[in-house]
């Protein structure tokens, strides 16, 4: 028996955190959802698979735009053609309500749709039988320890349970009550750091296989599982369409600005990248590196130098100088930006998926949003130099 495990593939998001990104590999980004959902369709055709396993948060909100939902599907059919059953929950993310989708699931689609746990069972064509255990969200949070519903392993020859969470807010449960039900492999998500933690039997959070924020680095993709004997075993495939990477150069060698051109130059890497650029052994070009760096001119500079396979989105200091950066703009229209979040039409706006949890409603009132604006703006003053103050030329 062989099947492929995937969580957490949040197609309709967004890379967060840039600010600057050249037209060229704007178009990669833009692609990038729609190509690593391919490439795990691709992978469990090529390795022939019984089943996928779609762990939860497939999409990255509980209404998936009419785009993301046609090539979601698309891919599905190519499943479909292939004979190859999907077996789909629900996260906190993409919690099931059947009115967001307009468009009809595969037949070869079995989906765990209910906030109650159930087992769907059917047999390999190798004649093995197996037993899926799961559950789905239809609210954005579940408190209810939902480990308490998954029966103890039956007369299926493998018995797999498919969970989605792991702490509060999010179905917690405690390791040993999964290790204890007697199953053969636990697939799990939620957790976007590729994480293995049992072996006996494997329960396994595969991690996002493409990362969408700076913090989505090393990841490990999809995971193959195979019987050998009488366990599972896990291989992990790496599918990813763009990598987040952080990369530390020595400028130890570095005697003029101009140096350092060709040594950038010199980059490479075999996917496409989003790469965080760390300098460090700075002392031979002084303060007019941190100058340069801090005004945003080096960064647009250096990403002409680099192959077209790199999006440098930020550059750093391995020793940040004590003085603040200096932004060259006076400090009013940053008062008069931060005003534009004053209001409640703009704020609600940006904490839009906040607003869906329920347990936040109380909370978030006009005096969060007044001390959240306040906070930001007293960042802001502690954090940057500002044009006019008395030490800046």
């Amino acid at each position: 028996m062989k099947f492929l495990h995937t969580a957490d593939l949040h197609l309709d998001r967004s890379f967060e955190g840039l600010t600057s990104v050249p037209e060229y590999f704007q178009e990669q980004l833009a692609m990038a959802n729609q190509k690593v959902l391919k490439k795990i369709v691709d992978t469990a055709i090529d390795h022939s698979v019984d089943f996928v396993l779609l762990a939860g948060d497939t999409f990255h909100q509980h209404r998936p735009t009419l785009k993301t939902q046609r090539y979601f599907f698309q891919e599905m059919e190519r499943l479909a053609a292939a004979a190859i059953p999907v077996f789909m929950n629900f996260g906190n993310h993409d919690f099931y309500q059947a009115d967001r989708y307009w468009f009809a699931f595969p037949e070869n689609i079995q989906l765990f749709d209910k906030e109650q746990v159930e087992t769907k069972e059917f047999s390999t064509n190798a004649g093995e039988k197996v037993a899926i255990t799961s559950f789905s969200y239809q609210h954005p949070t579940i408190n209810a320890a939902m480990i308490e519903g998954f029966p103890r392993k039956g007369t299926a020859d493998y018995q797999i349970g498919m969970y989605h969470g792991g702490q509060m807010p999010y179905a917690p449960f405690q390791l040993t009550e999964l290790t204890t039900k007697g199953y053969d492999y636990w697939a799990l998500g939620h957790i976007h750091v590729p994480q293995i933690l049992s072996e006996q039997p494997y329960v396994i959070y595969p991690g996002t296989p493409q990362g969408h924020t700076q913090k989505e680095m090393n990841l490990a993709g999809v995971v193959l599982v195979e019987s050998q004997g009488n366990q599972l075993v896990p291989k992990a495939i790496p599918v990813e369409e763009i990598r987040w990477e952080k990369r530390t150069l020595s400028l130890a060698s570095v005697r003029q600005p101009r140096e350092l051109f060709p040594l950038v130059r010199r980059l490479t890497v075999n996917v496409p990248t989003l790469m965080q650029l760390e300098f460090c052994d700075t002392e031979n070009l002084g303060e007019e590196l941190a100058y340069q760096l801090f005004s945003g001119e080096l960064l647009e500079a250096l990403q002409e130098e680099v192959p077209k396979e790199i999006c440098l989105w930020q550059l750093l200091l391995a020793d940040s100088p004590q003085e603040k950066p200096y932004l060259a703009v006076e400090e009013k229209l940053v008062d008069q930006l931060i005003m534009t979040y004053q209001t409640s039409e703009v704020f609600e706006d940006l904490l839009s998926e906040l607003a869906q949890n329920p347990q936040l409603h109380s909370l978030m009132n006009q005096e969060f949003r007044v001390d959240t604006v306040a906070s930001l703006k007293e960042k802001m003053r502690q954090s940057y130099r500002f044009r006019g103050h008395a030490d800046v030329d």
